[in-house]
C-alpha cells in the first residue's frame, strides 16, 4: 500500500508513523520540519503535487501548523523548492574549476530528482522567478568568468544556461534517450555526453 493509500486511511493525528516521531517544538523546528517533508515526499514521488495534510502528517504536525506558518499550498512548495535549491548550492561552494563542477552535477544523486521537481512546478504553472534563485547556474558562470578559457566576449551567462538546461534535461530524460538510443554501452554513452558536455564549457564564441 503506498503513502496516498495510507494516509487516507488514518486519522490525522493517529497513523504509527507520526506516533513514533518526536514532535518538533518552537517556530524554527516546526517550520524546518514542515520544509524536510514537503521535500522528502516531492523528492519521493518526483512530483511537487502533495497535498498539505501529508506534509503535517509527515513532519508529525498538526495540519493547522503548516497553514499558521506558511499560508497556502503555494507557499510551503516555493519555500521547499528554494530549500532544495539551496542544497544544491551548497554541493558547489568549494569546487574550484568549472569541468568539476559540471562532473558533480552531472553525478548529483539528486538531480534527476531536482529536475523533475523543478518541470512539475514550472509546468504546474509556479512562476519561474518565485522558485529560486539560480544558485547552481551562478556558480557555474563565476567559474566560467574566472576560468580563463573563455575568450573575450564569449557570452559566459549563454553557456552556464545552455550546460544547465542541458544537465537539467539528462535528469529528466536520460533514462529515456539512453533507452532509445539502443546502445548497448550505456555507462559509455553517458560518459561520452559528459565530455560533450565539458567541451561546451571551453566553447570560444567567434568574434
Amino acid at each position: 500500500m503506498g503513502f496516498k493509500e495510507m494516509a487516507l486511511n488514518v486519522l490525522e493525528d493517529g497513523s504509527d508513523t507520526a506516533a513514533t516521531k518526536t514532535k518538533p517544538l518552537g517556530s524554527i523546528e516546526v517550520r524546518e520540519s514542515i520544509l524536510d517533508a514537503a521535500v522528502k515526499l516531492m523528492g519521493e514521488r518526483g512530483t511537487t503535487d502533495v497535498a498539505l495534510r501529508e506534509i503535517a502528517r509527515e513532519a508529525n504536525v498538526n495540519h493547522g501548523l503548516v497553514h499558521r506558518h506558511f499560508g497556502t499550498r503555494h507557499d510551503v512548495l516555493i519555500a521547499a523548492l528554494k530549500r532544495h535549491s539551496a542544497i544544491g548550492a551548497d554541493f558547489l561552494k568549494d569546487v574550484s574549476d568549472i569541468d568539476t563542477a559540471i562532473d558533480k552535477l552531472w553525478t548529483h544523486p539528486n538531480m534527476a530528482e531536482s529536475s523533475k521537481l523543478m518541470a512539475s512546478a514550472l509546468l504546474g504553472g509556479v512562476p519561474a522567478e518565485s522558485i529560486a534563485e539560480g544558485h547552481a547556474l551562478r556558480r557555474l558562470e563565476q567559474l566560467l568568468t574566472s576560468s580563463g578559457n573563455t575568450a573575450a566576449g564569449t557570452n559566459t551567462t549563454a553557456i552556464a544556461v545552455t550546460l544547465s538546461c542541458l544537465i537539467l534535461g539528462w535528469g529528466i530524460f536520460g533514462n529515456y534517450l539512453t533507452a532509445v538510443a539502443k546502445d548497448t554501452e550505456t555507462e559509455q554513452l553517458r560518459s561520452d555526453v559528459l565530455s560533450i558536455l565539458q567541451s561546451l564549457a571551453h566553447y570560444k564564441q567567434d568574434s
